[in-house]
């Protein structure tokens, strides 16, 4: 009798361990690239916010650091009172919104905690803000604010105490993630005519 040749094959355990291994990879890259994928909108949202930070807030900061800005004026600037210290010029300190980030959240009561939440209309207040700061400028770029496509939010808090003035701007496309957002900061210091 002759011997049958067996040829030599997977088993089923085999091809069920390489069909794990390949469906694990698969999902894996899947993950991947939907973090990838948000990342990478996430970025260009970073991106085009610091671009529209710095159109924002570009004209306020050349008015503010002009040589001709007069103390009455810079004063004015952020006039509400905040909680608590006098600078050396015996001048409040000052911000504007009256409640600084909080005039743009609303809280909501929960039975168990505090919620909150942007308010329905963030670009009104920093608008606002940005008109009232503008103002009192010399900037040449006085009355024109910039523009910021409507599919972004924005916030804006001008802070005054004493010689300094820091401008804090925030801007997201979606408003419930504009305060997860980054800060962008310029932070100005009196140059002007002190008229004394």
């Amino acid at each position: 009798m002759s011997q049958r040749a067996y040829k030599k094959a997977f088993t089923l355990l085999e091809v069920n361990l390489a069909v794990f291994v390949m469906a694990t990879g698969v999902l894996s890259m899947c993950a991947l690239y939907s973090l990838g994928f948000r990342e990478n909108r996430q970025s260009v949202e970073d991106v085009a916010g610091v671009s529209y930070a710095e159109t924002y807030l570009a004209p306020l900061v050349q008015g503010l650091s002009a040589t001709n800005m007069p103390w009455s004026a810079w004063v004015q600037i952020g006039e509400e009172p905040s909680s608590s210290t006098m600078s050396s010029h015996d001048v409040a300190d000052g911000v504007w919104p009256a409640r600084g980030w909080a005039e743009y959240i609303d809280n909501i009561p929960d039975r168990e905690q505090v919620r909150f939440r942007v308010r329905s209309n963030p670009r009104a207040t920093a608008d606002d803000v940005w008109g009232r700061t503008n103002a009192q400028t010399v900037s040449p770029y006085k009355g024109s604010k910039p523009s910021i496509p409507n599919d972004f939010h924005y916030a804006l808090v001008v802070t005054r105490r004493g010689t300094i003035i820091q401008l804090s701007f925030r801007c997201s496309r979606r408003r419930d993630s504009l305060f997860s957002q980054p800060t962008y900061v310029a932070e100005i210091r009196f140059q002007g005519d002190s008229e004394k």
